[in-house]
């Protein structure tokens, strides 16, 4: 599990640094699992899940149930597969898909039926939102409260302002809102909202303009209004991530990379302090090797042979790639070892999340994690997004092959939650 504040990914220049985050937006993964049909589910359930207790799909051979994150199973093997599953913070309750014959059903961890068997290809969740993408035959539609509100007859639907649903067909844009009511009919070729007159303190109607080109180029321009939805607040437990941050480097710190260049050698990266968006490290080329120089130690604190890479923050410590021997490993600003020198290679991904590579098998290592890292022993690892588990928690969670070609979810405390 990671602090959520220290987990979003930032990329700066030269150097990344992870902090705080959980999810890449509201998008969650989709899997290939397959389910047998709702009615078995009804029966199958353990009577030991508690109200709100984390569930994860568990697979068992070719049968799937549902485990805590311990892998401790909580609803014995039952069904051949999940296409996919989601939990719903505060209250972290199971939304699982379940698909037979073409059709698509939703259940929760306790039996109940959230969505009766509709004829879908797919569907597709999200985290902070109400509603489910549905897709058939290369068409799309929206269930919203598990009820059809958008028919899957568009060739394209995507959120906008206002809980609104901007439609395409035959390369026209309609616009759909909350309600399942046409607000713009299929006919323009853009379609937005008036950022002036919604930003005009007006509480009464919520502005659309729509434009359609014609093929000899003119442009017919139309206004629309809505009523103005007032959405629920944002909770306190959700950062969206930071995908960059830039900065403007100030007088002092020029002077003080020449300083240093003139001292120890060239500059070829830099760390940011991401409290004060200021650089805290430098990583210099010497003569000799290479050595990360602490502004607030005024010296070099780590010295190597070949060269060195910012990784990410750990627990508050700045972490750095090293290669030692051939071999990489990773050690904080403290001189304290992470990982030893043992690795091919080690890559940093988003998250703060590292991965290993040994003779050809793959593993990981967390930033921030309460855990210990993962062996390389796997043929591939997927970084799914995280599970939200509490306001300031979230626990990591990957689709793992085996060396056999075997695929399973994988918890970052080094759980499988399968058995082949």
């Amino acid at each position: 599990m990671r602090r959520s504040d220290d987990f979003n990914l930032f990329y700066v220049e030269f150097c990344v640094r992870y902090f705080s985050n959980f999810s890449d937006l509201i998008l969650v993964f989709m899997k290939p699992f397959y389910l047998l049909f709702l009615l078995s589910v009804t029966t199958v359930f353990s009577q030991n899940t508690k109200k709100n207790e984390l569930l994860l799909p568990y697979r068992d051979g070719n049968l799937w149930g549902l485990c805590d994150t311990l892998g401790k199973v909580k609803v014995k093997p039952f069904t051949t597969g999940m296409v996919d599953f989601m939990t719903t913070p505060p209250n972290f309750k199971g939304k699982y898909v379940i698909k037979k014959n073409g059709k698509i059903s939703i259940i929760d961890q306790h039996k109940r039926a959230l969505l009766a068997e509709m004829n879908l290809d797919s569907v597709k969740m999200f985290l902070l939102s109400k509603d489910i993408f549905a897709y058939k035959n290369n068409k799309m539609g929206v269930i919203r409260n598990f009820k059809m509100l958008i028919p899957v007859q568009y060739d394209k639907i995507s959120f906008d302002a206002n809980e609104s649903y901007v439609v395409e067909k035959g390369g026209k844009q309609g616009l759909i809102n909350s309600k399942g009511k046409w607000i713009i009919p299929i006919a323009y070729t853009t379609i937005y909202e008036s950022w002036k007159k919604n930003r005009e303190g007006n509480r009464d109607k919520f502005y659309w303009v729509a434009r359609d080109e014609k093929s000899d180029g003119t442009e017919n321009e139309v206004g629309f209004t809505d009523s103005i939805v007032l959405g629920e607040e944002t909770p306190e437990w959700y950062n969206p991530p930071i995908a960059g941050m830039k900065i403007q480097i100030t007088e002092e710190e020029e002077n003080r990379s020449k300083r240093i260049e003139e001292k120890y050698g060239e500059v070829v990266s830099y760390s940011i302090n991401t409290n004060t968006a200021s650089i805290d490290m430098y990583i210099v080329k010497m003569s000799t090797g290479y050595g990360v120089y602490s502004v607030d130690q005024d010296k070099i604190i780590l010295k190597s042979d070949t060269s060195i890479e910012v990784c990410g923050l750990n627990n508050g410590y700045t972490t750095f790639l090293m290669k030692k021997n051939g071999q990489m490993g990773l050690i904080d600003e403290t001189g304290k070892v992470l990982l030893d020198f043992e690795y091919d290679t080690i890559e940093k991904e988003w998250g703060g999340i590292c991965m290993l590579k040994k003779e050809n098998k793959k593993g990981l290592f967390v930033l921030n994690s309460i855990y210990k890292g993962v062996k390389p022993k796997y043929k591939e690892i997927k970084i799914l997004d995280t599970i939200p588990v509490s306001e300031t928690w979230q626990f990591g969670l990957f689709e793992v092959t085996t060396m056999n070609g075997k695929k399973g979810l994988l918890g970052e405390n080094g759980v499988e939650y399968f058995k082949n």
